[in-house]
């Protein structure tokens, strides 16, 4: 169980499960909540990516890990208190998709910004709970305009993403409180790009890890191409996919396009080396 779970679990197997941590008070946030947060915690100031700025980069590239390490610590903090996420399999964002509500489909900020995508080729992003009435507010942030959708037809969009080969991951807007269901790549998604690239952790593992039946592998050598994590390799010698568990993130990706049902998704709390690597 990951420490969020434990936090805000409330009695559910997974804390995303847990319907209260979707019900955030946008229309009337408590001063306690901004005091804490020291931020409104809106889509808009959360989009920076936590806090690793240009100090951080200059001090690893200098070697200096202490100052690195202390940068780090402060991203850490920030994120998990404002803007972080976690990934999630596709059968668990048809889950969350059942009692969420309302679902609005919306363009993707990182791709705006990293591949300068028009609007109309970029509603690749899901919103979900009250943050959805705020676009008079945070206008910026529904640029391209918003669509709601019903579970079904949010599911069909989910789906079709997920065969492109996008990563699920559910992103806090003031922590506990989930509002977007984010579906990412790298480089593209800024999320993936500061965990994989700084080794700052503000997007968690899922609680899933995948693993290769090498007796029913065939060696096609689909799924390492789906790894956005650099998890997957393929011995040409073997005909064979691989997995590093430490690496994995549980996405699911893989098992999604093997068609001799090799992959299997296994509870991360069930693999004792790996039950605590988030």
């Amino acid at each position: 169980m990951c420490m969020w779970c434990e936090r805000y679990g409330e009695g559910f197997e997974r804390w995303y499960l847990n319907p209260a941590n979707y019900a955030r008070r946008l229309y009337k946030i408590r001063k306690e909540e901004i005091d804490a947060a020291g931020a409104e915690s809106n889509p808009q100031a959360a989009g920076g990516m936590l806090g690793v700025g240009q100090e951080f980069l200059e001090a690893r590239d200098r070697g200096d890990m202490e100052t690195v390490e202390r940068l780090r610590k402060a991203a850490h903090d920030f994120s998990w208190t404002i803007h972080f996420g976690q990934v999630i399999t596709l059968e668990e964002v048809h889950q969350v998709l059942e009692f969420m509500y309302p679902i609005g489909l919306m363009t993707c900020a990182c791709r705006r910004s990293m591949r300068g995508l028009p609007d109309n080729e970029n509603f690749t992003c899901i919103g979900m709970g009250p943050g959805m009435y705020k676009w008079e507010r945070w206008s910026d942030t529904y640029r391209g305009g918003l669509s709601f959708l019903k579970p079904d037809e949010a599911k069909e969009v989910i789906d079709s993403l997920s065969l492109r080969g996008l990563v699920h991951c559910l992103y806090t807007f003031g922590t506990p409180y989930l509002g977007g269901l984010c579906n990412c790549d790298y480089p593209d998604c800024g999320g993936l790009r500061t965990i994989l690239d700084m080794d700052v952790r503000v997007v968690w593992k899922g609680h899933y890890i995948a693993e290769v039946d090498t007796g029913l592998c065939n060696g096609c050598a689909l799924c390492p191409k789906r790894c956005q994590f650099k998890a997957l390799s393929f011995s040409p010698s073997a005909l064979k996919a691989y997995i590093d568990p430490m690496k994995c993130f549980g996405c699911g990706l893989c098992r999604n396009v093997c068609k001799v049902n090799a992959i299997r998704m296994v509870d991360r709390a069930t693999l004792p080396t790996v039950a605590n690597v988030w």
